[in-house]
């Protein structure tokens, strides 16, 4: 199934990304894209079976939520795609 972003989303992924390769050698920011592709892949799988997200706005959002390592990924499952809607620090949400 296709994963797309919304716009706010794919701006957090993007500066993440920047930060982790002004932060690391070079190409660390590609290293990590390129596992988090890979998580996504399998974790996305079985989309409609992950349970929705604890936060409460997420929920009344109908979103589901994955974690990979430190970040919450908030996700909307649709008939023929999957819409990361959100890429956030875990330290920035409350359940």
């Amino acid at each position: 199934m296709e994963v797309r972003y919304t716009i706010d989303a794919f701006a957090s992924l993007t500066f993440l990304i920047n930060f982790i390769e002004s932060k690391n050698t070079e190409g660390a920011g590609v290293r990590w894209l390129k596992r988090y592709e890979q998580f996504l892949q399998k974790a996305l799988s079985n989309a409609n079976h992950k349970r929705l997200c604890n936060n409460h706005t997420f929920r009344e959002l109908n979103l589901r939520c994955i974690y990979f390592n430190d970040w919450l990924i908030a996700f909307s499952v649709h008939e023929t795609f999957i819409l990361i809607e959100a890429v956030l620090h875990k330290s920035r949400i409350t359940d």
